[in-house]
């Protein structure tokens, strides 16, 4: 195989539809280098918040200048190796991500950026990157420790319920907010304890209610109101994780006229502290080695949501369907067809 032909998709133009600013082309794929491989994508994970922040020129971080490619997270199958591989074989699944490599057919990747999984299935997309996001934020930033109270945000999605079974194999008090009674009873099934349909109770009320010690760690990635109530509901020395803002996402900023986040923490030796995976990388290989390790002896279920979407056609569909907030568990797309 001297070359390969392959489609990607790719911004064209700011804009706030994400489907009226990408655009599907052809891209010619060389030849592997050295220490590299190349990939076969077969399925790609949706991040709808950087996605449609990407081509909104939103990631405070960074500005992709359009023509970009975009897609982060995939798993794949290696078709060939480039000089000085040893350490991995053709037909190898793997996982990787990198920003443009994930909604497109191929990739040629660096090994080091590589991770073998035992399968390239929507499983292990949801596992690699996103269980270790969870893990990772739960444990190093919220300090997870045992026979706590654990507060997580959007529970039921492709994150939260990760956080979920992360928090009750620790040993603690685990509440699950989600927006739907068919999310409700998948979260009862992996053992949350106390189930918030935000959408039927007041969320602050509940935890006010019967939480009257407060919450030891909260992990948020919907922010808003739900973000308000967690902050509220702080025990002492209680831990608030940030790890996004869905509700805000695509929509001008809400003008907040309140006292100073420092009256509601000092009392109580609180905190809110933010957390994006790329800063903990240290973290990743033994936070992924024991994920993959769970799942494989049914020790933690994995939530693919079962919305189908096939090719790069349908990446658009999937970002709408995932920023809509009624997927159950992670959005993937099927490349290999």
């Amino acid at each position: 195989m001297s070359a390969t032909r392959s489609r990607k998709l790719i911004m064209t133009q700011y804009g706030e539809d994400f489907a009226a600013c990408t655009e599907i082309v052809d891209a010619k794929v060389g030849e592997p280098g050295h220490g590299e491989v190349l990939v076969r994508n077969v399925y790609a994970g949706v991040n709808g918040v950087y996605d449609l922040n990407m081509v909104r020129d939103a990631v405070s971080y960074i500005s992709y200048k359009p023509p970009t490619d975009l897609g982060i997270e995939v798993v794949g199958r290696i078709e060939k190796l480039g000089p000085g591989v040893s350490d991995f074989e053709i037909g190898d699944s793997v996982a990787t991500w990198k920003v443009g490599a994930g909604y497109r057919d191929y990739q040629v990747a660096e090994t080091s950026r590589l991770y073998k999984v035992p399968a390239a299935s929507p499983e292990i997309l949801c596992l690699m990157p996103t269980g270790i996001s969870g893990m990772v934020g739960i444990e190093e930033v919220g300090e997870l420790k045992s026979g706590e109270t654990v507060a997580i945000s959007a529970a039921a999605g492709g994150l939260g319920h990760i956080i979920v079974q992360v928090a009750k194999k620790a040993g603690n008090h685990v509440i699950g907010l989600c927006g739907s009674d068919e999310k409700a009873q998948r979260l009862s099934d992996i053992g949350c304890d106390r189930i918030i349909n935000y959408r039927t109770e007041n969320v602050d009320d509940v935890l006010k209610t019967e939480y009257p010690k407060g919450i030891d760690i909260a992990y948020d990635s919907v922010g808003g109101p739900i973000f308000d109530a967690f902050v509220n509901n702080l025990a002492i020395k209680g831990r608030l994780v940030i790890s996004g803002y869905t509700s805000e996402v695509g929509k001008p900023w809400e003008q907040v006229t309140a006292p100073r986040i420092y009256q509601k923490l000092y009392f109580r030796s609180a905190s809110v502290r933010a957390f994006i995976n790329p800063h903990f990388e240290e973290y990743h290989p033994h936070a992924a080695e024991r994920l993959i390790g769970w799942y494989q002896s049914g020790e933690i279920e994995v939530f693919v949501d079962p919305v189908p979407f096939v090719g790069l056609e349908d990446v658009p569909a999937a970002v709408n369907h995932l920023l809509s907030g009624k997927n159950l568990g992670k959005v993937v797309v099927k490349l290999e067809t």
